[in-house]
């Protein structure tokens, strides 16, 4: 059975507010590693019907700490 949306909502609020943290204790490669494990569990809970939204706003958390994600590093 998949989340609701203010489920997925509660998890993602605990993964914006586990940025700094991670962000100190964890230098580049590690950061993400940490980062994404913790946003596919959340993907895996969404439903197909809420992936895209989800991996967007998971996409979105790091920015706001001035941290690009993956789907950012590769341009044109």
């Amino acid at each position: 059975m998949y989340a609701t949306t203010d489920q997925i909502e509660h998890m993602l609020s605990k993964l914006a507010i586990s940025v700094p943290r991670l962000l100190t204790e964890n230098d580049g490669m590690d950061f993400w590693i940490e980062y994404l494990q913790r946003a596919d569990q959340i993907k895996e809970q969404a439903g197909l019907d809420n992936y895209d939204w989800v991996a967007s706003r998971i996409d979105e958390i790091p920015m706001k700490y001035g941290v690009l994600p993956p789907s950012q590093w590769m341009c044109c």
